[in-house]
């Protein structure tokens, strides 16, 4: 069996394919696995995706059980495993997780929780009778964006659920292959020769963007992606979220952490009513009240159509110019569930930026991936702001079932490495990276190419730099950088970089550690090494020091295990210990001088409400609901 897996931020699945069915046939038929799990309620059942969601109570249930009682309980709901898998400002090895527990109660690693999606998967497969998953190739997607890091503890927590014949494949590229499988006759007739094809993939956590060139010859077609987006923590969970907001501001009461829990959840199924086909005029939100009295302590709310419209199209896909830039703020709204999502909703402007940095021609289509694109009018404003960019509209590829798209394309990329029937998207590795030489100094870092991008897997490069030495039998650290965008440097190659170069051109990664053991005696001493590089089949790379003197050869790990940012840690130390009560308490007062009589204030905490900030810049009259005003 051809196995693929979409392990995704809020939902995950797995399809594969059979190739005794797939032989004589035009195209392989693809089967998507009905995956076993606790439904509402606590009854057993199945469905053809698994929420990313883990409670932490009893027998730890995985999926639609776990979601919906981690509304009632959010400090026993773990969520978003994936976006804290790529967060590089936390030990993401670390027990950390709840991270709306308190320290005591955050039990799990993002690592962990993640083998968990993948093991509940694992399961559901070799219950269905197709034999141990250990003796199928597997194909697990992450984001084409994901830094080094991000994927090998992927590839870890996939080895810690029993996978062990495992390929890592982009998502972007797995919804292009989705569509190919889906499209085969429309394939041969849209795809033209020289035709750049955009992917915007937006999902619960993360937006990712591809670019992949097409070249035909004849009836043969290859594809090459030639440009990746930076990592971009910015999804639908932050529409819920900013739904929410909304809803909570129109309910002018205070809410507790389990009533805001409930309240985004029912959020984020209003937005698919008031988004999707039928178009529902409104949708009520109702919260339980706190106290013993639930009926009368019951809260209702009422969300338009027009102001989730709003919400979507004019905060998340405004119409912008291409030379626009996203807004840079370190005080993003969204920092309050503790990872670093960007402080500018606006995905059209983040799709600038990343067409502007790839110096790219117009695309002549747009495929569309992610949950957050299921509503059609959310489609065709993307398509509308491209076409306002470059003066012609371009095509638009639609893929079946979003939420399976890539599973289904990881599916049929297992078939065809394995069969070598049909077609592959090449490109190679996304990033090129780089050593730094010596400590940052002045206004340039000084780097060597270690690893050019779009080296392919299976590649191994070695690189002997003069005199490089390196002290024996004591801790030894190399800085590694990676950029998205440079794409002339060759291996060796000397490469200076502005040390206030911006994100989009250098990342700095954690840093490459080992302990060169070298000779009879523990003592220090100078040895020449020439360094060596891998890109392995799994799609991760391997990077090893190589003695000049002996056979020795030692592995250089990814320091992954780091506490917060030390700015971070302390500022997130707290000075004093308050009771819950005494906050509340001191916030009504606060609040009670409030002068703003016929309009509800935003939702006590939530600072500057960015459903307001989301309108205030095209002047729309509720976005006056800002910060409460003190006298």
């Amino acid at each position: 069996m051809k196995i693929g897996i979409d392990l995704g931020t809020t939902n995950s699945a797995l399809a594969f394919i059979d190739p005794n069915e797939a032989a004589g046939a035009d195209f392989p038929p693809v089967h998507i696995l009905q995956i076993s799990q606790l439904l509402a309620g606590g009854q057993p059942g199945t469905l053809r995706t698994l929420p990313s969601f883990l409670y932490l109570e009893g027998d730890s249930p995985v999926g639609e059980h776990a979601r919906e009682q981690g509304a009632l309980v959010p400090t026993r709901l773990v969520h978003s495993a994936k976006s804290w898998l790529s967060n590089p400002e936390v030990d993401r090895t670390a027990k950390i997780l709840p991270w709306d527990a308190q320290q005591a109660g955050r039990v799990i690693s993002p690592v962990e929780a993640s083998a968990r999606y993948i093991g509940q998967m694992v399961a559901a497969w070799e219950a269905s009778g197709r034999g141990p998953i250990a003796d199928h190739d597997v194909v697990l997607t992450v984001p084409a964006s994901f830094d080094e890091e991000a994927r090998e503890l992927t590839v870890q927590a996939a080895r810690d659920a029993g996978i062990e014949n495992l390929t890592l494949l982009e998502e972007p590229a797995a919804a292009f292959y989705s569509w190919i499988a889906n499209h085969l006759a429309q394939s041969q007739k849209s795809l033209t020769d020289g035709m750049t094809v955009l992917i915007v993939d937006v999902g619960g956590g993360t937006s990712d963007f591809t670019l992949i060139r097409v070249a035909r010859e004849n009836d043969r077609v290859t594809f090459t992606r030639t440009a990746v987006g930076r990592h971009l923590l910015l999804g639908g969970d932050n529409l819920d979220l900013t739904l929410a907001w909304l809803a909570e501001s129109k309910l002018n009461k205070q809410l507790s952490l389990r009533q805001r829990s409930a309240l985004r959840r029912q959020c984020s199924a209003a937005k698919e009513k008031l988004l999707g086909p039928d178009q529902p005029p409104s949708a009520e939100i109702t919260v339980l009240g706190g106290g013993t009295s639930l009926i009368g302590g019951t809260l209702k709310a009422e969300i338009l159509r027009e102001e989730a419209l709003e919400l979507a199209l004019e905060g998340f896909l405004p119409f912008c110019g291409l030379d626009d830039k996203p807004q840079d703020d370190d005080k993003s709204p969204y920092r309050e569930s503790g990872l670093p999502y960007v402080s500018d909703p606006a995905v059209t402007r983040h799709l600038a930026a990343f067409l502007r940095s790839s110096q790219s021609p117009a695309p002549d289509a747009i495929l569309f991936n992610g949950g957050f694109f299921i509503p059609e009018i959310l489609r065709a404003r993307v398509t509308d702001v491209v076409e306002s960019w470059y003066g012609k509209r371009p095509l638009v590829f639609e893929n079946n079932d979003l939420d399976l798209a890539v599973a289904v394309g990881a599916s049929y990329y297992s078939y065809v490495r394995g069969t070598g029937a049909g077609v592959l998207v090449r490109g190679g590795l996304p990033r090129a990276y780089f050593l730094g030489l010596d400590a940052p100094s002045g206004d340039t870092i000084k780097t060597v190419c270690l690893v050019p991008r779009g080296t392919e897997d299976g590649s191994t490069l070695s690189l002997d730099l003069e005199n490089l030495q390196l002290v024996a039998n004591k801790p030894v650290s190399f800085r590694l950088y990676s950029s998205l965008v440079r794409t002339e440097d060759q291996a060796g190659d000397l490469v200076e970089f502005a040390s206030a170069a911006s994100t989009e051109e250098l990342h700095q990664h954690a840093p490459l550690e080992a302990v060169i053991r070298f000779g009879k005696k523990a003592e220090e001493r100078l040895v020449p090494v020439k360094l060596g590089v891998r890109l392995t089949e799994v799609g991760t790379l391997e990077i090893w020091a190589e003695s000049k003197i002996s056979e020795n050869r030692w592995r250089l790990q990814f320091e992954l295990r780091k506490p917060v940012l030390a700015e971070q840690a302390k500022a997130s130390r707290p000075a004093a210990v308050i009771p819950t009560e005494a906050a509340a308490a001191a916030e009504a007062l606060i609040r009670a001088r409030e002068t703003r009589p016929g309009r509800p204030p935003c939702p006590p905490g939530a600072g500057a409400c960015p459903w307001a900030q989301l309108l205030a810049a095209r002047g729309h009259p509720q976005a006056r609901r800002s910060l409460p005003r003190i006298e």
